[in-house]
């Protein structure tokens, strides 16, 4: 006796397939070189027989498990083992006159893994910050009445990568300043926009 979602059905026999791939690259001698090693998604076979006492509640039963597999639900599956995260991959039953109220079944289950968005959904009440249509299409003027921009000097700051860093032109930097280029002080503060 074993359980799909909580659904008892009667297996006989069951195969797990548990693989892993061994990619291998060639080399100039010898054997070729495996570097990592893939695991392959886990893959149970199962067969046995679906018996129910009436027609009626075997065609539900059917319905059931032919609804789970076209919808891809995620099962869980208690057998000699207990397995999750699986789905079915393929569902087939046939009849024979050995069984009265029944059909001799075979499914594949494999091993699935979702994968999680990696953005985070914001809520309704949040909105985006767009301009006003009252400015598109003209020309945005800047504020001239910016603060001077400085900097604490660290070792091996220079007045060109001071300018890199800022935006500015290494020239300016060097005039708006009173030390010379080869010897601007540790900690000192100076200008740089």
């Amino acid at each position: 006796m074993a359980k799909i979602n909580g659904i008892k059905i009667d297996v006989l026999k069951e195969e797990l397939q548990n693989d892993v791939e061994l990619p291998s690259h060639p080399v100039e001698k010898g054997i070729n070189l495996t570097d990592h090693v893939e695991r392959k998604p886990i893959v149970l076979s199962i067969s046995g027989k679906l018996i129910r006492p009436d027609n009626t509640s075997l065609e539900t039963l059917l319905g059931r498990l032919s609804t789970i597999e076209s919808k891809g639900t995620l099962v869980a599956y208690e057998g000699r083992r207990i397995y999750h995260n699986l789905m079915i991959a393929s569902f087939s039953h046939d009849a024979d006159s050995k069984i009265m109220n029944g059909f001799n079944f075979n499914m594949k289950l494999i091993e699935v893994r979702f994968a999680q968005p990696s953005y985070v959904s914001l809520s309704k009440k949040t909105k985006a910050a767009v301009a006003g249509v009252s400015s598109v299409g003209r020309k945005q003027t800047s504020n001239k009445k910016q603060l001077p921009i400085s900097h604490v000097v660290k070792k091996g700051d220079t007045y060109y990568a001071l300018a890199q860093k800022y935006g500015v032109k290494w020239q300016d930097v060097q005039k708006n300043n009173k030390y010379p280029a080869t010897q601007i002080p540790i900690g000192s503060k100076i200008k740089v926009g």
